[in-house]
C-alpha cells in the first residue's frame, strides 16, 4: 500500500443505502485566532436527510453465501483493466513493487491488485488457485510489522476502494449496527454517523482518522477506552472470502468459537470482504491534560502505582505520554509525565464548534510536517537529541481542557501520520495496584538516561500508554480469560532512521516478556525480538492451545495456506 493522502473535503453520495466517500480540494484559511473571533457557535449536530423509504439497505452478500450480482455493486470511477489470463476486472497496478507507510517494510509481489466488487474478490481468489500464488491483502500501509508482506511469486490485494457502507440497522435501546467494507476510511465512518438521525459513533477508537479498517480489527487495533476493549470486540460479524471462492459470514450467534478466529484473524483466513460493527447513540466527551513530574509519578511502584489506578479508575479513556527530554538537566526526575483524559458528560457544554476544530486539525497537519523534518534532523544528527526534544517539548505542548463530541475528542491530533517513525508496542496484564505498570513505564525511562550518558539516543519521539479491558478474541494480544482483567498497552517510539532502535526496543520488549508476560501488538515492529516466536508458542496461559485451536480453523478455510505468509507461518507451526 502506498502512503494515503491527508483526506480533504467530503462529499456524502447515497446509492441504495450505500455511502461513498469523494475527496475535495483543501482550501487554507487565514488566521486561527482571527477565525475563533468571527466564528458564530453552533454546536448541533447536522442531520442527514431521510431516506427514501422505498430505498432498503443493501445486503451485499446474499444469505446463502454467493456473489452478489454485479449490479448491485456500485464501482468508484475510473475504468477497469482486465487481469491477463482471467476474467476478473479488478483493477492491477502497473508497479509491482510495495512500501508500508513509515519506509520499514517493502514487498515485490507478482501483482498488485485493486478490487472493487465482491465479485473482483472471488476472481482474485479463483485466479491464485489456478496459478498456485500466495495472496495477502493491505489497506493504508500503516502497520510497522510485515504481516501484509507477501513473497515475490504471490499476489497482493490492496482493498482501498472497497470503501463501502451500509445503513445503520437499530437493534435495540442504544444498539446499533453498520456494515462496512474492509476499505473504509476511519474518518470516512466517522463523517457518515455524525450525519445519520439520530447521529451515531464508535465508542472507542484509534486516534489517527486516516486507518483502514481492514487492518485495524483484522490485527486488534485499540484505543484508549478502558470499558470496551479492542476495536476488535465491537465486531458483530465479519464475511471472508475464503481460498475456495466461497463468501462465508461469522458471527458469535451461529459459532462463537469461529467467530473469535474470524474477528481478529490476522488475513490468513481469506479476504476480509466486511466487518459489522457495534456502535451507539453519539455522546460528548470532556477532554483534558495534566502534567506530573517524574519524581513524583510514575518513577515509585509502590506509592505511583495506586495513583495510576485512581486516574485510570475515574476516566473512560486514559492515555500517558512521556516525550524524551522535555526538561533541561541529566537527570529524568524533572521531565514531565503527560497525562490525557476522557470522560463521558451529558451536562458539559461544547466548548468548540467543528469548523473550529477542523481549522485545528490543518492547523496540527502543517504542524506535523514540520516536526517529522526536525525529527529526521535528530536521528541523523543524535547528538542534538536532548537540545532538540526540550526545545520541541516547549513549543508545542498543550494543555486541553475542553469538550467535543466523541470523534474530535478521540481524534485529538491530526497529521501523525507525517512523522515516519518505528513503533513496538506490547500488552500485559495489569495487577491490582498497577505497580507492574510502573515498572515497566520507569525501566524504559531509566535505560533510555543510561543510553544517553554515553551519548547514545536510540528512544527520541515517546513512551506512550493506554489501558483497555481484555479482549475476548482468541488471537488478540489483550486475550484473558478473565473479561474484567485490565491491559496496559504500552509502546515505544523512534523516528524512522534512528540508529540503535532496533536493539533498545528488544531489550525493553525482553524485560517485558520476562517480568509481565507481555505480548506485542501485531501491527508494530515484534519480529525482531529474540526468542519471541518460541516464547509465543509457549505451554502457560494457554496460549499453545489457542495458537492450535487457530490453526485447526484456518486450515479449514484455507487448507492449502494460501494466504499464509513469513511472518505467522512459524507463529502456527509450520
Amino acid at each position: 500500500m502506498s502512503t494515503a493522502p491527508c483526506p480533504r473535503t467530503t462529499e456524502i453520495h447515497h446509492t441504495k443505502g450505500i455511502h461513498r466517500f469523494k475527496k475535495g480540494v483543501l482550501h487554507i484559511p487565514g488566521i486561527i485566532k482571527s477565525f475563533r473571533k468571527r466564528a458564530k457557535f453552533s454546536p448541533s449536530i447536522p442531520s442527514r436527510e431521510k431516506s427514501d423509504p422505498e430505498r432498503g439497505r443493501v445486503e451485499p452478500v446474499s444469505s446463502n453465501g454467493e456473489a452478489p450480482k454485479e449490479a448491485d455493486q456500485q464501482p468508484i470511477n475510473g475504468q477497469s483493466r482486465k487481469i491477463r489470463g482471467s476474467k476478473s476486472t479488478a483493477k492491477t497496478s502497473d508497479t509491482t513493487t510495495w512500501m508500508n507507510w513509515s519506509g520499514t517494510q517493502k514487498a515485490n509481489p507478482t501483482q498488485i491488485f485493486h478490487p472493487e466488487t465482491i465479485k473482483d474478490l472471488t476472481e482474485i481468489v479463483q485466479k491464485a488457485k489456478t496459478e498456485n500464488k500466495k495472496v495477502r491483502c493491505v489497506c493504508s500501509g500503516y502497520t510497522w510489522s510485515s504481516s501484509s508482506v507477501v513473497q515475490e511469486d504471490g499476489f497482493l490485494v490492496v482493498m482501498n476502494k472497497m470503501d463501502k457502507i451500509y445503513d445503520p440497522v437499530h437493534l435495540e435501546g442504544d444498539v446499533w449496527t453498520v456494515e462496512i467494507e474492509t476499505g473504509v476510511q476511519v474518518k470516512s465512518l466517522d463523517d457518515l454517523l455524525r450525519k445519520h438521525d439520530p447521529p451515531l459513533a464508535l465508542p472507542s477508537n484509534v486516534v489517527l482518522d486516516k486507518m483502514r479498517f481492514g487492518g485495524i480489527l483484522s490485527l486488534g487495533c485499540h484505543g484508549a477506552a478502558t470499558h470496551s476493549r479492542t476495536l476488535s470486540d465491537l465486531v458483530h460479524s465479519v464475511k471472508i472470502v475464503d481460498s475456495s471462492g466461497n463468501v462465508n459470514v461469522f458471527s458469535k450467534d451461529v459459532d462463537p468459537v469461529e467467530f473469535s478466529a474470524a474477528t481478529v484473524n490476522l488475513g490468513l483466513l481469506g479476504i476480509i470482504y466486511s466487518y459489522t460493527l457495534r456502535i451507539e447513540p453519539m455522546f460528548k466527551l470532556h477532554l483534558r491534560d495534566t502534567f506530573h513530574p517524574y519524581r513524583d509519578f510514575l518513577s515509585s511502584p509502590e506509592r505511583d502505582g495506586p495513583k495510576l489506578k485512581a486516574i485510570v479508575e475515574s476516566n473512560d479513556q486514559t492515555e500517558i505520554f512521556y516525550f524524551p527530554f522535555n526538561k533541561k538537566g541529566p537527570h529524568a526526575s524533572d521531565d514531565q509525565m503527560w497525562v490525557k483524559s476522557w470522560r463521558r458528560t451529558t451536562d458539559l457544554p461544547l466548548t468548540e464548534t467543528p469548523k473550529q476544530t477542523k481549522i485545528l486539525k490543518r492547523f496540527q497537519r502543517m504542524t506535523m510536517v514540520i516536526v517529522n523534518k526536525l525529527y529526521r534532523f535528530m536521528a541523523s544528527n543524535p547528538h542534538h537529541t536532548q537540545s532538540m526534544k526540550w526545545v520541541m517539548f516547549s513549543m508545542v505542548i498543550n494543555r486541553a481542557n475542553k469538550v467535543l463530541y466523541a470523534p474530535d475528542a478521540i481524534h485529538f491530533l491530526d497529521g501523525v501520520d507525517n512523522v515516519k517513525s518505528t513503533d513496538m508496542e506490547m500488552a500485559f496484564k495489569v495487577d491490582e495496584n498497577y505497580e507492574n505498570v510502573v515498572k515497566a513505564w520507569s525501566f524504559v525511562i531509566e535505560e533510555m538516561y543510561e543510553h544517553a550518558r554515553r551519548k547514545e539516543f536510540p528512544l527520541n519521539i515517546a513512551i506512550e500508554m493506554r489501558f483497555i479491558k481484555s479482549s475476548q478474541m482468541m488471537m488478540s494480544y489483550a486475550y484473558d480469560d478473565d473479561p474484567e482483567a485490565v491491559y496496559c498497552m504500552i509502546e515505544v517510539l523512534s523516528a524512522t532512521g534512528t540508529k540503535g532502535f532496533e536493539e533498545f526496543s528488544a531489550k525493553v520488549a525482553k524485560y517485558w516478556m520476562d517480568e509481565f508476560q507481555a505480548r506485542p501488538h501485531w501491527a508494530k515492529v515484534w519480529e525482531h525480538i529474540p526468542g519471541i516466536v518460541p516464547y509465543l508458542r509457549q505451554e502457560t496461559g494457554g496460549a499453545r492451545a489457542r495458537l492450535d485451536e487457530f490453526e485447526k480453523i484456518r486450515n479449514k478455510y484455507d487448507p492449502e495456506g494460501m494466504f499464509m505468509n513469513r511472518t505467522f507461518a512459524g507463529l502456527l507451526g509450520h
